[in-house]
C-alpha cells in the first residue's frame, strides 16, 4: 500500500472489524488507506511467516476442553482470558464455545485459519457451504498433462 505498511493482498471487511470490543488491541492491526482496510500482520515479504503460534495452541486447548467438559493443562476461560488480557481486554468471568470460537476468528484472523476452521466446523464461507467444490484450487494443467490418472477438482472440470 502506497505510503503506509500494510499488506495489499486483501481487503478488511468493516464487519469484521466491528467485532472486535473497544479497547482490543489487535484492531491496531489494521490500516485504513484509499478508503479499505488492510493487514498489517506479517509485513516481511521474504521473512519467516509464524506457522504456529503460542495464542492458536491456547485457543485450540480451550476448544478441546469446553468440548468434552475437562481443564487438560488449564481451563477454557484461563486460556481465553490469557489471549484477551494480552490484547488490552478485561478478563471474562465465564467462556462458552461461542466465545472460544470468536477469540479464535478475532486472534488468528488472516492468518490462514479461516477456511480450515470453516470445513472443520461445517459453516458457510460467504455464499457458498462448508463442503463447496468452488473451495478447492483446481490441479494445474501441468500435473494433469503429467499424470492422465488425475482427476479435475468438481468445480473446474
Amino acid at each position: 500500500i502506497s505510503g503506509t505498511a500494510g499488506r495489499s493482498d486483501c481487503k478488511i471487511k468493516v464487519a469484521h472489524l466491528a467485532q472486535y470490543e473497544v479497547g482490543d488491541e489487535r484492531k491496531d492491526f489494521f490500516v485504513l488507506s484509499g478508503g479499505n482496510y488492510y493487514s498489517m500482520k506479517h509485513l516481511d515479504l521474504y521473512g519467516d511467516v509464524p506457522v504456529v503460534r503460542l495464542s492458536e495452541m491456547y485457543l485450540t486447548r480451550a476448544e478441546a476442553n469446553q468440548r468434552n467438559t475437562t481443564s487438560v493443562g488449564a481451563t477454557p476461560l484461563s486460556d481465553v482470558n490469557a489471549i484477551r488480557t494480552r490484547a488490552g481486554l478485561p478478563a471474562l468471568t465465564a467462556v462458552t464455545l461461542a466465545d472460544i470460537l470468536k477469540e479464535r476468528k478475532l486472534e488468528l484472523a488472516f492468518e490462514g485459519q479461516f477456511l480450515p476452521d470453516a470445513k472443520r466446523l461445517q459453516t458457510a464461507v460467504g455464499t457458498l457451504a462448508w463442503n463447496s467444490p468452488k473451495l478447492i484450487l483446481p490441479i494445474p494443467q501441468r500435473e494433469m498433462d503429467v499424470n492422465k490418472q488425475l482427476e479435475q477438482n468438481e468445480a473446474y472440470k
